[in-house]
């Protein structure tokens, strides 16, 4: 993980949770519908000129999100 930026590791871990905490509790459909949301919503923040808005930190989001629910779905 050494090669790994800290930031994208972040958002792996950010969507992973998203993903994982909604699909506790409703369906994995709006889990990773939900961390999408938020990956969007978090670069479209960083666009407005309070942060460093990047297209690679939304996909990783979601990946984290994509990840995790087979996981949550086989257990």
């Amino acid at each position: 993980m050494k090669n790994i930026p800290i930031d994208k590791q972040a958002h792996f871990l950010a969507g992973a949770a998203i993903a994982s905490t909604v699909t506790l509790y409703s369906t994995p459909l709006l889990g990773l519908l939900l961390c999408c949301v938020a990956a969007a919503g978090k670069e479209l923040y960083d666009a407005t000129g309070r942060g460093t808005p990047d297209v690679w930190d939304a996909v990783v989001t979601i990946l984290g999100g994509a990840v995790v629910l087979p996981y949550i779905l086989l257990s």
